[in-house]
Parts: C-alpha cells; sequence; structure tokens
C-alpha cells in the first residue's frame, strides 16, 4: 500500500458564523416577539414553513440566503443583525458624510478662485 502523501491544510475545523442563528433569533423575538401570529408572518415574508419559522427563533438554525433578504428587507432588527455580523453597522453614512465634506471643500476652492 503506498503512504498518503496528502498534507493537512486546516489542523483544527472552526466554525465560522456559529453565533449566525441565535444573533437573526434573538432580532426577530426584540422586534417581533415569538407569537403565533409572529410565525405566521415570518412564514408569509418568506415563503418558508412555519416549522422552519420556528427553528430560526429558536436559534436552531439561521435563514438561508433568499429567506435572509426577505428577513432583512421587513425587518430592520435582522438587517442590522446582519451588518453588525458583517463588522459594517455604521452603514454608509461615513461615506456620505465623508462625500459632502469633500464636496462643501471643493466648492469653497471653487468660489475663491472666482473671486479671485
Amino acid at each position: 500500500m503506498l503512504p498518503t502523501t496528502r498534507k493537512k491544510l486546516r489542523g483544527k475545523k472552526e466554525e465560522i458564523g456559529a453565533e449566525y442563528p441565535l444573533a437573526i433569533a434573538m432580532a426577530l423575538k426584540e422586534e417581533l416577539g415569538g407569537s403565533r401570529q409572529t410565525i405566521k408572518k415570518l412564514a408569509r415574508w418568506t415563503g418558508a414553513s412555519e416549522r422552519t419559522v420556528q427553528n430560526w427563533l429558536g436559534g436552531v438554525r439561521g435563514p438561508s440566503g433568499p429567506h435572509l433578504v426577505a428577513l432583512a428587507k421587513h425587518s430592520p432588527a435582522v438587517h442590522f443583525a446582519y451588518l453588525s455580523m458583517t463588522g459594517r453597522a455604521d452603514g454608509p453614512t461615513s461615506d456620505v458624510n465623508a462625500s459632502v465634506a469633500l464636496l462643501r471643500e471643493a466648492l469653497a476652492l471653487l468660489t475663491a478662485c472666482r473671486l479671485s
């Protein structure tokens, strides 16, 4: 028998996004609660089964891509939770503020040149 020459690239398997289901569950419960009406509402929003929605609310599983998009569309809390997990919770407002400051500076330079 030939020896294996494969090298293990990963010494320890890390779970990426282990906090994801819990973060989504907390966001949904905080905004909507965990009542039967909430489960039905989330099922309508996403097209997922009620059992799947119960798993989301319980933190057992997180929503898949299309379901996450539908939830983020309807729920600001889910949208913010997703952005927080990606490290982009500050959003584009800082970029907008920087752009406004640059435009004001450019206008000031242009008006100063025009007056000279």
